[in-house]
């Protein structure tokens, strides 16, 4: 552990009032005590640990409740969870300790070190405006951060619409402002989720209605200059790909691309060097599952794509799912449900009737023959075939780990679990299949996050 995160610890652990369960709760999960061998046994290290960092939209909830701190000084009792015990989630009423749960950015981040952690990527900027009567300054997250001892690897403020001025033909005032961000952030890459195109109509089409709606080739071009501005700053741009990118295009002026995903369409159209990728591994997979060729049903070769496209990879979100066991049926409303989920209903588990999927624990992150289809290959391959070993951020991520009323320390405890499996620290609990069908997907681009 560094200095820094040393400091920021006692610092943490300071102002959440020493002597409390919270504190001794939180101090359990510390990075001496992980070391220990678990009761699930230790696994392989999937990712090293300097490279390891977390999706701020898993752990939204945690963000943008009061701190420990904050709640004690205004005489409020925090926010009280559990983070699992030594034999969660293999026996499900091992919760461990009921504990204050940390809030705000710098109790979080301080906890987010804690774990292992050493990155963290922002969606937003924003926390509880109870933590200081107002929002931080981007310099006041950034010294969050640094007293942590975490880095920021990246956002997802920065859409092509967001950055490209529509007058000059380049940066624009909203741009600066992303590049500012970045530069006092410290992270070299920004990019987007959903659609580059962030289209409400025509969102199928190659070339829209002129200059009022632009279509893809025009969105590919303006990627392709903001990529160019951008990396004459030191920064690179990408596009983190949401389920979405596998739909076909539905042109009439262009019936050949009937059979092409738009992925496929935009890593063809734009500069390799300056439009580059965030793959998100769960939603590649449901694309490939959601998506089959409208004429021989084959099926997108994610595997195929990232190794012929390493270059353009700057970083992975790692987000595992399991497959839905019977499959979801089609309706006229979802013709193409997605197979997989990030939920699980777990037999025992106290606190409702479902819980998150742990990372590790899914068909997504086993592989074939855990799931039935042989292309998806498991984390492991992915992470040791796929360009040079640890050259790009493993981001962890979840989309259905939000914790509620019953069960606010969801989030937190999936971001303990998820480090201690990717760091090797215990092994991946049992695979499990969902018993249900039910859509719990939420993406980020849904809910007009990401920019």
């Amino acid at each position: 552990m560094t200095e820094p995160q040393r400091l920021s610890r006692r610092r943490f652990l300071g102002t959440a009032a020493a002597g409390s369960l919270a504190v001794a709760g939180l101090g359990t999960i510390a990075p001496k005590a992980l070391s220990g061998a678990s009761p699930q046994g230790k696994g392989e290290r999937l990712v090293p640990p300097g490279k390891l960092s977390i999706q701020h939209f898993s752990i939204r909830d945690a963000i943008t409740r009061r701190s420990i701190a904050n709640s004690k000084a205004n005489g409020l009792t925090p926010t009280r969870g559990y983070l699992g015990g030594p034999n969660f989630p293999e026996d499900p009423t091992d919760l461990g300790p009921l504990v204050d749960l940390p809030g705000g950015f710098q109790e979080v981040f301080a906890f987010l070190a804690g774990l292992g952690f050493r990155g963290f990527e922002f969606f937003q900027f924003t926390q509880n405006v109870n933590e200081l009567g107002r929002q931080p300054t981007i310099a006041e997250v950034r010294s969050y951060l640094d007293g942590a001892g975490l880095v920021s690897t990246g956002t997802h403020t920065a859409g092509i619409n967001t950055l490209y001025d529509t007058v000059t033909g380049g940066l624009s005032a909203s741009g600066q402002t992303q590049v500012s961000i970045a530069q006092t952030l410290g992270h070299t890459m920004m990019g987007t989720a959903g659609d580059p195109t962030s289209l409400a109509t025509l969102g199928d089409r190659v070339n829209a209605n002129g200059t009022v709606t632009p279509g893809w080739t025009e969105m590919a071009r303006r990627a392709n200059v903001v990529g160019g501005i951008l990396a004459g700053l030191g920064l690179r741009w990408y596009w983190h790909t949401e389920q979405n990118g596998w739909q076909f295009f539905n042109d009439p002026a262009h019936p050949e691309l009937s059979r092409t995903h738009r992925i496929d369409w935009w890593t063809a159209n734009t500069d390799p060097s300056l439009v580059l990728f965030e793959p998100d591994i769960f939603h590649s997979y449901s694309g490939r599952a959601r998506f089959p060729d409208p004429v021989d049903g084959s099926k997108w070769d994610a595997f195929g794509f990232w190794k012929a496209n390493a270059h353009r990879l700057v970083g992975w979100h790692v987000k595992d799912g399991t497959r839905i066991v019977p499959p979801p049926t089609p309706t006229p409303a979802n013709p193409a449900p997605n197979p997989f989920t990030q939920l699980i209903a777990r037999p025992g588990f106290p606190l409702g009737a479902t819980d998150a999927l742990y990372t590790g624990e899914g068909t997504i992150a086993k592989g074939y023959p855990f799931d039935s289809d042989p292309a998806v290959v498991g984390f492991k391959r992915i992470f040791d075939d796929v360009g040079n070993k640890g050259a790009k951020w493993s981001i962890l991520e979840t989309d259905s780990g939000i914790g509620n009323a019953a069960d606010p320390g969801r989030s937190l405890r999936h971001a303990k679990l998820g480090v201690q499996y990717l760091l090797g620290l215990r092994a991946g609990p049992s695979t499990h299949a969902s018993q249900g069908a039910e859509d719990e997907t939420v993406f980020e681009s849904d809910l007009d996050l990401a920019g």
